[in-house]
């Protein structure tokens, strides 16, 4: 009985180490992907009612670029493209990959941080500017502001693919 079930288990093990890769390469990382500095330089500014932080997981609202700033230089000193799924925000660390999830229509978004926003976004209950490819993507209405929800995902310096 006990040779049967240790071959079972040598049998199966592939299936679950397959399963737990997927699980893990699309789920929050184990690493904290805030960026500190940046949430205590800004303390002060940001608007407790409307923005929720926790470890990998922010909530509040979400705003998207306007077609006019392609081709501007970023924070990471790369040029800005709105067909690219990027996003900018003061809360996550440079180049940290993102799952952005409107709450309104469950819709979901990988995107790379690679811009900073104006500060008093913050203020406004703003945690993240998606480039357009990506509010279009979770369907962003036309208005240009949804809530959302931000979980960190890992850290990249290249952008994710989507189909």
């Amino acid at each position: 009985m006990a040779a049967k079930n240790i071959l079972l288990g040598m049998l199966l093990m592939p299936i679950f180490s397959v399963a737990q890769n997927i699980y893990l390469n699309n789920n929050l990382s184990t690493e904290n992907l805030l960026d500190s500095s940046y949430i205590l330089k800004y303390q002060n500014k940001i608007d407790t009612h409307r923005i929720k932080i926790q470890i990998n997981h922010v909530t509040g609202l979400a705003s998207f670029y306007s077609a006019n700033l392609d081709s501007t230089l970023t924070s990471t000193g790369e040029i800005f493209l709105n067909r690219k799924y990027t996003a900018a925000s003061n809360i996550y660390k440079l180049n940290s990959i993102v799952r952005v999830t409107n709450m309104r229509n469950g819709r979901s978004v990988l995107v790379r941080i690679n811009d900073r926003m104006h500060a008093n976004m913050l203020k406004k209950g703003r945690i993240i500017d998606l480039s357009q490819a990506a509010s279009k993507r979770i369907k962003i209405r036309s208005i240009g502001i949804e809530r959302v929800v931000v979980d960190g995902i890992r850290y990249s310096k290249i952008n994710p693919k989507h189909p």
